[in-house]
């Protein structure tokens, strides 16, 4: 596999490496890193990490964004991305800008050879998903997103830096709802699906019914990355749940039925977490600009219309946003409006 040469590559220079090893960042998220090498001369520790796509295609700048998110994470001194079929060019331009270096075909035929590149050959990329197809035209999704630009009336004066499509992930929780019902008092469950964003795992929405999604195939757009994980988002559900256990003063009850309330967790006798899963969804992104600032308006691609939780969201990752679409600066807003 790609990542044990290039693992073999840095023991050959005296670092200790660890393959597809997972490390807790400070943020408390859980990151899986290709080959993490490290080194220390007695006085000070080097730890570099390697994102290792041994993919057909160039990488985007999802995986750039990515990386420079879990070199901040993780405290690393470094973090490389090794990819033999090239990146993109704003991908190149991101990495740049973030202090991501790219080893390429190029520079990996340097280091490890032309005939050992050769022989491992592209892995496949699997372009299918799991989630919701997108069914809301670009065109129509960008009418209503500068409609929205406009502001009350027409009046606003906010000018487009962007406009485009993507992908974002949601975490959908079924929570198994138990009551004591009749004489005998038998536990009967029922299930609650709350489903969550990536950006910052804030409750969207729950229901008696889970999404109806399946494997599909997606379109070019990227997918926006997550501060949270599925792991953290569970980890944390479960605290709360557990936390609730065994309260009894008043004030500590209802400080947890309003925790509870935030997170979309349903009131019940009993509460569990029975599943977990990861749904990819379709948005449309617009990033206007003007004297007050900058802020991003979403249209969901599903049903077309604008998700003004999604764009809080967003605006509040705006350098994320930024670092994914391949636009690590934006045009200052004219002060004369």
């Amino acid at each position: 596999m790609f990542e044990h040469v290039v693992d073999a590559l840095f023991r050959s220079h005296g670092y200790q490496t660890q393959t597809n090893v997972v490390v807790v960042g400070r943020s408390g998220a859980r990151h899986e890193i290709d080959v993490l090498a490290s080194r220390s001369d007695g006085l000070l520790e080097a730890r570099i990490g390697v994102e290792c796509k041994n993919w057909a295609q160039p990488i985007d700048t999802a995986v750039v964004a990515r990386a420079r998110l879990m070199c901040d994470d993780l405290g690393l001194g470094q973090m490389i991305i090794a990819c033999p079929g090239g990146a993109t060019p704003a991908a190149r331009t991101t990495a740049a800008g973030m202090g991501i270096p790219i080893w390429d075909r190029p520079e990996l035929e340097t280091r490890l050879g032309a005939s050992t590149l050769a022989a491992l050959g592209p892995a496949p990329v699997d372009i299918t998903r799991h989630g919701v197809p997108r069914r809301v035209a670009s065109d129509r999704a960008e009418r209503t997103l500068r409609t929205g630009g406009r502001g009350l009336f027409g009046l606003g004066r906010e000018r487009v830096q962007w406009i485009g499509n993507a992908w974002i992930r949601l975490f959908e929780a079924r929570f198994g709802c138990g009551e004591r019902t009749g004489i005998r008092q038998r536990l009967h469950v029922r299930p609650v699906y709350s489903v969550y964003e990536s950006l910052g795992g804030t409750a969207l929405w729950t229901d008696a019914r889970a999404i109806a999604h399946d494997e599909i195939s997606t379109d070019a757009a990227p997918t926006l990355p997550g501060a949270v994980t599925r792991h953290t988002l569970e980890a944390e559900l479960e605290r709360i749940i557990t936390r609730g256990h065994g309260l009894v003063q008043a004030a500590a009850r209802e400080r947890h039925d309003a925790t509870c309330a935030q997170f979309l967790i349903p009131q019940a006798t009993h509460v569990t977490i029975d599943e977990l899963v990861t749904v990819e969804w379709p948005i449309t992104v617009a990033i206007f600009d003007d004297r007050r600032g900058r802020r991003a308006i979403v249209v969901d691609g599903v049903s077309g219309r604008v998700d003004e939780g999604l764009g809080e969201q967003c605006t509040a990752n705006m350098q994320i946003l930024a670092q994914q679409f391949g636009l690590p600066q934006f045009p200052t807003a004219d002060p004369s409006g």
